[in-house]
């Protein structure tokens, strides 16, 4: 399986897309905020190419469904971006709407509370669509390590 998500993140490289350095976790119980999170080096001002943030860990608390992370579109995208989350397993734990260029969500609300634990595998799941005509773009899964403390 890891060839093939290897082999999605190269096909997603080579049109155009363009992945951020692994981001180090933070020792408190929060995610790195988007502007942590580094998409200067990525080209993203390049005509075509859109910034896709990358987490290396994430983490969330047990036992509530609504968690205090912060997810959103890099401000200088030419467009929206929806973002989900997902176990390792494939089971879809959020989905936002369409984000614009810039917007933030400060929390979400998973669709399930989560025992406590180290998921190994998560993904975070980028789908993109253009700003005059809502028509799906290319979009981006990344990998990370999501973290569930009591």
């Amino acid at each position: 399986m890891s060839i093939g998500i290897t082999l999605a993140l190269f096909v997603a490289a080579a049109i155009g897309y363009n992945f951020n350095d692994a981001l180090k976790s933070k020792p408190d119980d929060s995610v790195q905020t988007l502007s942590d999170v580094d998409i200067s080096s990525n080209n993203s001002g390049a005509s075509g190419m859109i910034a896709i943030p990358g987490y290396d860990h994430i983490v969330m608390k047990a036992g509530q469904k609504v968690q205090n992370i912060e997810l959103g579109n890099p401000k200088q995208n030419n467009c929206y971006m929806r973002i989900a989350i997902m176990l390792p397993d494939g089971t879809q734990l959020y989905e936002s709407g369409l984000l614009a260029p810039g917007q933030v969500l400060n929390s979400i609300e998973l669709s399930q509370e989560l025992k406590p634990g180290m998921y190994e595998g998560a993904i975070l799941s980028y789908s993109c669509y253009g700003m005059k005509e809502i028509k799906e773009l290319n979009g981006a899964k990344t990998i990370f390590k999501l973290e569930v403390k009591p």
